[in-house]
């Protein structure tokens, strides 16, 4: 590859003796930059786009007369003619009028100005991609980068705590998608996936985010759903100040409270102006309050040995939150001359996703087996109520049946832990274009990502015994079950909330970090060269990343030998109104005294359980290191009409890893082994990219590329985490046999852009998945192993996967319609998924059925009304998904399968996420010509998150924000 590539440079340099080139910045009437203009050279056909800064250059021109011509929907195409000198760059600079008086509004909103720029990136683009400008981004209150990206085509969210977190592009679960930076892979700050929480990002950050739906050779190959590129800023021509602060409430808890604050400062110096710099910041504070319901329902039998389902225990939760998100992002560049330019750019952001959680519980009573183990289980089921066994018969069953398992009374239970986990990304990118001989770009570049998560696994955490209660269920609402004891007392007589019947049981303190740090480098070379009047484009280059993963946990759990109690303990913070008063909600505790109390009672704390903290933490510790080679060579050329791109992309990847596994002695802890091992394999992707111009306006697209997507390094360790608890006794293994997985894309997508700046686009796509990773789950028969009996949670690779999917938008200014009408405008996305995975036969018997893929929603859309109208902008927009499977549960046969009970759509199915349906509104007025006012309306229909098993009747959990209202000023000094 480096042979060629000193190649291209000699032939660069030597090739190009009297030719000429043109160049210059596309603008509007008010100097800002239009990237994605296409400008075309006449009659010769050579055709480039205008870059982030607006900036075109035409190279490998022979001297004469040609006419320029540019085009960018929204705005008047503009001809110009040229002369061009040999050896000489001839500058011409173009400002684009609007297409018609009702449009001048493009050149003053912030917004319409921004969704003119994705169209003409989309619609100048050799892939499929959406753009989100920064003026889009901030047109609703979206706090973080997923929250943007989550009103694209084809996009679902993961939600966590009222915001989005993981995106899940076309289909496919979060690891099958990329995210960069600049186009640098950045690490997840979690220690156990590959996929980054984008909502440690914040969205003010940007310039733009990029969605790659499609992928070139000189893109990374492990974006099978799709790569998420976040486009830093970087200083332009004109002078760039903008300051922005917000404050807002939410109703929760008697109010909780949020701010924000931004700034962005950027310019370009010496009298050429070939210095530029720019450095913009934020900072959030978000007081954001929940309210959380978290039963569990389990399959029993009743005393007639019917099954029955019902819920045995539920968590009564409330948080309260004090999540602060900052960060820093900006870069410089310096333009030696025409020929070469130097960069650095970079963004560093840092969530400190800080709060309290207290949390009631609820249980029925239980019986306990000759191993210790718990076995929920019912007295009968009536409709929908459940008899729990009360403790009178809980007592006269265990005295008449004294070898027989155990009964024991309900019970409840507090908890109170507090959430310290500081989240950090960190990228920087340093690079060199350098032009040789006018038809050869090199460009080097070296960048260096880091991600560090501190505290985010364990939480400290004290554990109260609570009081014993005979509870009868109430299921009549399986969103609200309830467990209802007589009077509200428990067995002594005492409420079952009063603080004194509560003592502390246990104590965990938590130590664990997680952390990624990698370097890559790359070269490249393109050179354009022309076939009689074709134009092309060939592109060879090479890159080398290598990534570090580690992580640490050494938890120590602490049983108190002196309970205190937790009247001792209280917080001056109440629960009211709690699940809008379907439930009461006891006393908090201040975790402050709880740590002073602790510390100060001798002997509290107990002495260090080492078995339990042992098997908690040890298997949690790994390190990884991968390493990525990967070449690629790609052309590009223009044939008439058509447009065809073609190349190829190999990578090589070599992982070595240590990790420990734990080893157990008749159920109890008996030693660590430290374990080694190490991984390698080739990809070779290929990939075609055709459009066809059915007109200027209209293109017909047509792409294939195969992509990988790599397992997650904590699946992937050959670590082994034993539960002897649960019931059955659990055990996670690693699988250090897992491969990546990989998928043929296919893409047909019809596009067109009208003039008043509007788009409508469907298509089809088709992914053909090989090795898809799943968790597994079963049970070990095998009496020689210390394992049997053990259920065994393990990622597997399976045969075979599919996704096949539609998706259409639509977009459009109504800049015809009279008088105040002529404000409005629409947009709306559409997508609809179906997949199937195959299981893979002889594997804890494999799963008969065949479901879709993990978080594949079948239907999602958005939709949104816009008005921009003189001084004011406002935007309405609603985002809906479909209910999709979290994750595999079910692990029943094919007998078992169809039994309401035990079967697929029982309590024991398969855990799915519910349907979200959201809107959202913001409006902006325009006070003095750079001074805005801007009011937003966030989660109005205080849409509920969780996770149900089998069926909605199950639910898993349930948690609910409620809305915010959002006040703010904004100064833009590119509105002046």
């Amino acid at each position: 590859m480096l042979f060629i590539l000193s190649l291209l440079c000699i032939t660069g340099a030597s090739g190009q003796t009297g030719k000429g080139a043109v160049a210059g910045t596309i603008t509007d009437t008010s100097q800002a930059v239009l990237p994605g203009a296409l400008v075309e050279l006449l009659p010769l056909g050579k055709k480039v786009v205008s870059d982030t800064q607006g900036q075109f250059k035409i190279t490998d021109v022979a001297p004469g007369e040609y006419t320029l011509s540019v085009s960018y929907i929204g705005f008047r195409s503009l001809t110009t003619a040229v002369t061009v000198s040999s050896g000489q760059v001839t500058k011409v600079d173009s400002a684009l009028k609007v297409g018609s008086q009702t449009d001048e509004v493009l050149v003053s909103g912030e917004r319409l100005h921004g969704q003119a720029e994705a169209i003409n990136i989309q619609r100048t683009a050799e892939n499929i991609v959406q753009v989100l400008p920064a003026q889009v981004i901030t047109s609703l209150p979206n706090t973080n980068i997923a929250d943007a990206v989550g009103r694209l085509p084809s996009v679902t969210l993961e939600r966590d705590e009222g915001e989005g977190k993981y995106v899940q592009i076309r289909g496919t679960e979060p690891r099958l998608s990329n995210t960069t930076i600049d186009g640098v892979n950045v690490p997840s700050p979690e220690g156990n996936v590959r996929n980054i929480k984008l909502d440690v990002i914040p969205s003010s950050l940007v310039d733009r985010i990029e969605v790659n739906k499609t992928l070139s050779a000189n893109q990374d190959g492990d974006a099978i759903g799709g790569s998420v590129n976040l486009v830093t800023k970087s200083a332009g021509d004109r002078p760039t100040f903008t300051i922005g602060a917000q404050g807002g409430y939410t109703p929760i808890q008697d109010g909780r409270w949020l701010n924000s604050f931004d700034a962005t400062y950027g310019r370009r110096y010496g009298a050429k102006k070939k210095f530029g710099f720019l450095l913009g910041t934020t900072y959030d504070f978000n007081g954001r309050g929940i309210d959380d319901l978290e039963p569990l329902p389990v399959a029993g039998t009743d005393d007639n040995g019917n099954n029955v389902a019902y819920f045995a225990t539920a968590d009564l939760r409330t948080y309260k939150y004090y999540r602060t998100r900052y960060g820093f992002a900006g870069g410089m560049d310096y333009n030696f001359n025409d020929k070469v330019n130097a960069y650095v750019k970079g963004l560093y952001s840092d969530f400190h996703d800080y709060g309290d959680t207290w949390v009631y519980s609820p249980t029925g009573s239980s019986f306990t087996d000759a191993t210790g183990a718990t076995i929920n289980m019912v007295h009968s089921v009536s409709g929908s109520k459940a008899n729990f066994y009360t403790s009178a018969e809980c007592d006269a069953y265990n005295a008449a049946n004294p070898s027989l398992p155990q009964c024991s009374a309900g019970n409840m239970a507090f908890r109170h832990y507090i959430r310290r986990p500081d989240q950090q990304i960190f990228s920087v990118l340093t690079g060199l274009h350098q032009e040789i001989g006018g038809a050869t770009l090199i460009t080097y570049e070296f960048a260096g990502s880091r991600s560090h998560n501190i505290g985010g696994q364990d939480f400290p955490t004290t554990n109260f015994n609570g009081p014993n209660v005979d509870f009868q269920g109430d299921f009549s609402n399986p969103r609200r079950p309830q467990f209802n004891a007589p009077n509200g007392m428990s067995l002594a007589g005492t409420s079952i909330y009063d603080p004194t019947q509560y003592t502390v049981g246990k104590t965990l303190i938590p130590h664990y970090h997680s952390t990624q740090l990698n370097f890559q480098g790359a070269l490249s070379a393109a050179r354009s060269y022309n076939v009689a009047s074709h134009y092309g484009t060939l592109e060879l280059g090479i890159k080398i990343r290598n990534a570090h993963k580690t992580q640490f946990q050494n938890d120590q759990i602490y049983k108190s030998p002196s309970p205190i109690p937790l009247s001792n303990l209280l917080s001056v913070q109440t629960a009211p109104n709690y699940y809008d008063n379907s439930y009461k909600f006891g006393h908090l505790t201040d975790y402050n005294k709880i740590v002073r109390q602790l510390n100060q009672t001798p002997g509290a704390l107990g002495p260090v359980d080492v078995d339990a903290s042992r098997i908690q933490s040890d298997p949690a510790v790994y390190a990884a290191n991968e390493r990525v080679y990967a070449g690629y060579a790609m052309n590009t050329i223009g044939i008439g009409r058509f447009r065809f791109q073609a190349g190829l992309r190999i990578e090589a990847t070599d992982t070595t890893y240590n990790a420990n596994q734990v080893l157990l002695n008749n159920g109890a802890y008996d030693s660590t082994v430290p374990i080694t091992g190490s991984s390698g394999y080739i990809n070779i992707l290929p990939s075609v990219q055709m459009q066809y111009r059915v007109d200027n306006n209209t293109t017909l697209r047509a792409t294939y590329g195969r992509g990988i997507s790599r397992p997650n390094f904590s699946d992937i360790v050959p670590s082994q985490q034993v539960d002897p608890n649960t019931t059955p006794p659990s055990l996670v293994r690693g699988n250090p046999g897992l491969q990546p997985t990989s998928a043929n894309n296919y893409d047909v997508l019809v596009e067109h852009f009208s003039k008043s700046l509007g788009q409508v686009q469907a298509g089809f796509f088709y992914k053909d998945l090989s090795n898809p990773i799943y968790p597994t789950a079963f049970v070990i028969s095998d009496p020689t192993s210390p394992f049997n009996g053990y259920r065994v949670n393990q990622a597997i690779n399976g045969p075979n996967g599919h996704i096949l999917g539609f998706e259409a938008a639509v977009e459009q200014r109504l800049s015809r319609l009279p008088g105040l009408f002529n404000g409005l405008g629409v947009s709306a996305n559409y997508s609809y998924t179906s997949s199937q995975v195959n299981f893979p036969t002889g594997f804890g018997g494999g799963r008969p059925d065949h479901p879709s893929l993990q978080r594949q929603a079948p239907n999602t859309y958005n939709v949104g009304m816009t008005y921009d109208k003189a001084r004011f902008s406002g935007r309405f927009g609603l985002s809906h998904n479909d209910a999709n499977i979290y994750a595999y549960n079910y692990s029943g046969d094919a007998t078992a399968i169809k039994d309401p009970v035990i079967g697929l759509k029982g309590p024991g199915g398969d855990v799915y996420l519910y349907a979200h349906t959201q809107y959202d509104v913001q409006g902006s007025y325009r006070l003095v010509k750079a001074l805005q006012l801007v009011v937003s309306g966030l989660n109005l229909s205080n849409e509920v998150f969780g996770f149900y098993q089998g069926s909605k009747q199950y639910p898993i959990q349930r948690e609910y924000y409620h809305p915010s209202v959002i006040f703010g000023l904004r100064w833009n000094s590119s509105a002046e």
